[in-house]
């Protein structure tokens, strides 16, 4: 089987695709490369639904399938018929040959009108499929009749290429692959991988189907017995609760697989319901921190323009107070005095009336001859003049009281350190300024954490729980019911030597014949694949590179069981296996089984480095993924296939190498030629 090329329409983040996966035969690679979350799953899952359908059985399950980007986009009128559509193009056999074939799947949502008042929407499904020159077509709205035989036709042909039940052992995660390991299901996974790809399991079921069909045989002849009832009824039980058994199984097989897929997530989210209330509480203080420090920046541009507006009263006045402080006290000091000296105190009548009352009483002492009106004024006048020469002199007298004032004014106004405080304002500013980007980053990606998760897995997880407990309490109910039948049955007494038929002699015969030709193929081919592990985990397995003696396959199908052994003779522990070594024992089993299996699909591995380490990342780009199969298609990040190393040393097998780039506003994905900018 060989795949040429995927086309989608409309198909999750696709709005449209149509991708060449050709590969030349010395160069079997194609690599896409792709961001987390840009589409490398969803084109994983595109090949996946062309081959075998999607399950969109709702609305609901429509829209969660199809390009968001273009249903916004377009504008629909009320006729318009959504539709998704994949088609996969592939050589496969047919028959004895090797042919082209191509696989058309589209779905369409539609309305049936069954009341007035009332809508209904359905989703149909419309295949059409060539094989080789065979044309086939049905869709989901014929009857049952009209389509079963184109679609049992297709299922057939698909499924003789690659069955889906064998899909997900060569189109896998390798991360999810490495996850099943953690519970210690490392023997039982490889054990499936076995029974399954090389085919074994059948002979299995066909031996159960030839004791089936035995024991229908002890009913045939009874047919003239009384027992005979009794034995059917029991044996219709048996088969009954083996059906139910078999199904039981296949439920606990998806059941322990999706909790070991999924338990790392369920206790991540357990965990954020409760971290999400924190987290929005943190949303919220940021966005006020982001807040204050706008606040900030506001008030800071306010106090910048209110000091330019007074830049003379804040800058200027206070230097000039600073430099003629002395001068503006000496003026201030001297007008006060000025102003405030007192005047003469004696009044001119009361000086007259002294110097007279002096000069009558000298006059009767004899002191003087005669007290003259002229001597009078004279002393009068001189005791004036005499009381005024004593007044303060005003220099500054060219300064009135208002000029004075002011420049009291100036003296009192001091540096008030509010240029100081802006430069110490502004540093703080800065500081704070430089944190806005990372609390604006830290808010986006808190926002999309709490949007992002979707913590209907944990209700899911929960129910799977509950589901496994029932399934295994059922299993062992079952297994209880089918040995107390068994030992019922044998009771009954039947001589198959007297009454044997040819078809009963068969019959008898069918059972072990499979068994036994089940072992024998096991025994063909388990050296080869033993070999062939041994030979790559020497290689590939970085802690035990060199050092494993062989690999063992038990020869028994009913207990298989698979061991590594060092050289110096003792059992490597599977279980003790690190997870990125467990993984690497898997893809090295994958491997061989591609190579000595039944079936020759290509191989498709999503997160291709799973949990790998630096060493074992090494040795798979350079001697595993170059000979894994024909046809190796790896989706990968650039953080896991790196551009620049890892690119060129797989650039010599590789056919074809994409980007997905994924456009976050118009939600959706388009493929550019290269990896991460680097070309053939």
């Amino acid at each position: 089987m060989l795949l040429h090329r995927i086309k989608a329409q409309y198909f999750k983040t696709y709005s449209s695709l149509d991708l060449d996966l050709s590969v030349e035969p010395e160069k079997p690679l194609i690599l896409i490369g792709g961001a987390n979350g840009g589409g490398k799953t969803t084109l994983f899952q595109a090949i996946y639904g062309a081959l075998y359908g999607l399950s969109l059985e709702s609305e609901r399950d429509f829209y969660e399938h199809y390009n968001t980007g273009s249903r916004t986009r377009q504008t629909l009128t009320a006729q318009a018929i959504k539709h998704i559509t994949l088609e996969i193009y592939f050589t496969g056999q047919l028959v004895d040959t090797d042919a082209m074939h191509i696989v058309t799947r589209r779905y369409e949502l539609s309305s049936n009108t069954h009341h007035s008042s009332s809508k209904k929407h359905e989703v149909i499904e419309y295949v059409q499929a060539t094989f080789g020159g065979l044309k086939y077509a049905y869709n989901t709205a014929m009857s049952l009749k009209e389509r079963q035989k184109h679609q049992t036709e297709i299922a057939k042909i698909i499924k003789a290429n690659l069955p889906e039940e064998l899909s997900h052992y060569f189109l896998f995660d390798a991360m999810e692959s490495g996850a099943l390991m953690r519970e210690d299901e490392i023997q039982r996974v490889i054990r499936e991988n076995i029974e399954n790809v090389m085919g074994f399991r059948k002979y299995i079921q066909l031996g159960r189907v030839a004791e089936s069909l035995t024991k229908r045989s002890h009913a045939e002849r009874l047919k003239q017995e009384n027992e005979k009832h009794e034995y059917m009824r029991l044996l219709g039980e048996k088969r009954q609760l083996e059906s139910r058994k078999t199904s039981i199984g296949e439920e606990l097989a998806a059941a322990l697989r999706f909790r070991a897929k999924n338990t790392e997530v369920y206790n991540t989210l357990k965990n954020d319901i409760e971290a999400t209330i924190t987290l929005t509480r943190t949303i919220e203080q940021t966005k006020k921190e982001l807040e204050t420090i706008h606040s900030k920046e506001r008030a800071y541009k306010s106090a910048v323009e209110g000091f330019i507006n007074k830049f003379e009263e804040y800058a200027v006045l206070p230097k000039i107070a600073t430099v003629f402080q002395s001068e503006i006290a000496l003026i201030s000091s001297t007008k006060n005095g000025i102003e405030h000296q007192e005047h003469p105190s004696l009044k001119v009548q009361i000086i007259e009336n002294i110097i007279h009352s002096a000069l009558h009483y000298l006059q009767n002492t004899g002191n003087i001859s005669s007290a003259s009106q002229e001597l009078e004024e004279t002393l009068i006048e001189f005791i004036l003049e005499t009381n005024k020469n004593t007044a303060q002199v005003d220099r500054y007298e060219f300064l009135n009281n208002q000029e004075v004032r002011a420049l009291e004014y100036i003296a009192l106004r001091k540096d008030t350190g509010v240029f100081a405080s802006l430069l110490e304002q502004k540093r703080a500013l800065i500081q704070q300024q430089n944190r806005i980007p990372l609390l604006e980053e830290q808010l986006e990606e808190w926002r999309a954490h709490t949007q992002q998760n979707d913590y209907s897995l944990i209700r899911m997880f929960e129910k799977n729980e509950a589901t496994i407990d029932f399934l295994e309490s059922e299993q062992k109910r079952i297994n209880t019911s089918l040995e107390e039948l068994e030992q019922r049955l044998a009771t009954f007494d039947i001589d198959t030597n007297d009454t044997t038929t040819p078809q009963h002699e068969v019959l008898q015969k069918l059972k072990p014949f499979f068994l036994e030709t089940g072992e024998m193929l096991l025994q063909a081919k388990k050296r080869q694949i033993e070999m062939t592990m041994m030979q790559d985990l020497n290689i590939n397995l970085v802690p035990y590179r060199g050092v494993i003696d062989r690999v063992e396959i038990s020869d028994s199908l009913g207990d298989m069981t698979f061991k590594i052994f060092h050289t110096s003779g003792n059992e490597i522990a599977l279980n003790q296996l690190n997870t990125a070594s467990k993984q690497l024992v898997v893809q090295c089993l994958l491997k061989a089984l591609h190579e000595y299996g039944e079936y020759n699909p290509p191989v498709m591995i999503d997160t291709v480095m799973g949990a790998l380490d630096e060493a074992s990342r090494q040795t798979v780009i350079e001697h595993y993924f170059p000979e894994l199969s024909h046809q190796t298609i790896l989706l990968s990040s650039d953080s896991e296939i790196r551009p620049t190393g890892d690119f060129d040393k797989l650039k010599p097998f590789i056919s074809r190498a994409y980007t997905l780039q994924r456009d976050k506003e118009q939600q959706s994905t388009t493929i550019n030629t290269g990896y991460f900018g680097k070309n053939l």
